[in-house]
C-alpha cells in the first residue's frame, strides 16, 4: 500500500510537470525565433525532459541482467549515506559551473548553464534510478532514492517558476539554483543594484524557506 502510494504521487507530480511544460510551449511556440523564446523553450524542454526520466523510473524498465552488463552499479548495502552524497556532489558540481565567474562572459551563459544544471541532475536521476532497481537495495535505500526522486521533480519545477517571476520584475533573463537551505541567483543586468536586490529576496524568501543570508545573487552583462 506504501508504495502504491508513492508511485501515485511520482505519477501525479510527473503530470504536474508536463502540464507546466505544456502551457509553457503553447505561451512561446510563435516567437522561437527571437532569442528571449530560445531561453523559455529551453527551459520547458529540459523540464519536461526530467519529467521522462522520473516516468522512467515509474516504468521500471532496467533489467538486472542490463545492469550487471554495464558493471558500474555497486553493491548497495544498508546505509543510506550514498544517496545524501550523490545529492551532496551533484549540487556542489552545480553551484560551482553556474557561479564561475569567467563563464559570465558567454552571449550563451543561461542557455549552456541551465543545460548544465539539468543534465547534472538528469545524471543524478539515472544514478538513484540504478540505486532502485538493485535486487541488492534494502529497502530502507531503495525509499530514499524514490522521495529524493520526487524532490528533484518539485525544486525542477520551483526554480522554472522563480525564473519566471524574477524575469517578470523587469530582467531580460534569470537562472536559478535550489541547493540545501540555499539559493544561487544570476540574472541578466547591466548594474545589480541594491533595490535589485531587495526584489529578488522577496520573490525568493515568498517562496521558499531559505534564509536571507544564504541567498547569493550575482549579475551577468
Amino acid at each position: 500500500m506504501y508504495i502504491k502510494k508513492k508511485n501515485a504521487l511520482i505519477i501525479a507530480l510527473v503530470c504536474l510537470l508536463v502540464v507546466v511544460g505544456y502551457v509553457n510551449h503553447e505561451l512561446t511556440k510563435r516567437s522561437l525565433r527571437e532569442t528571449s523564446s530560445d531561453y523559455q523553450q529551453h527551459e520547458e524542454n529540459q523540464l519536461m525532459e526530467i519529467s521522462k526520466i522520473i516516468d522512467d523510473y515509474d516504468n521500471d524498465e532496467i533489467s538486472n541482467e542490463d545492469s550487471e552488463t554495464e558493471g558500474d552499479i555497486e553493491i548497495v548495502d544498508s546505509r543510506s549515506d550514498e544517496i545524501s552524497d550523490l545529492k551532496k556532489d551533484t549540487d556542489d558540481n552545480i553551484e560551482s559551473v553556474i557561479t564561475k565567474e569567467e563563464s559570465f562572459s558567454s552571449s550563451n551563459y543561461f542557455i549552456e548553464h541551465r543545460l548544465s544544471r539539468d543534465k547534472l541532475r538528469a545524471s543524478l536521476i539515472d544514478r538513484l534510478n540504478e540505486i532502485i532497481n538493485n535486487d541488492n537495495t534494502n529497502e530502507e535505500t531503495r525509499e530514499k532514492a524514490q522521495d529524493e526522486i520526487i524532490a528533484l521533480g518539485q525544486v525542477a519545477e520551483l526554480e522554472l517558476s522563480l525564473e519566471g517571476l524574477i524575469k517578470a520584475k523587469g530582467f531580460e533573463d534569470a537562472l536559478v539554483f535550489l541547493g540545501d537551505n540555499s539559493a544561487r541567483i544570476v540574472v541578466s543586468t547591466n548594474e545589480l543594484t541594491e533595490q535589485d536586490v531587495v526584489k529578488i529576496l522577496e520573490i525568493v524568501k515568498s517562496e521558499t524557506d531559505i534564509e536571507a543570508g544564504n541567498i547569493k545573487i550575482m549579475k551577468k552583462f
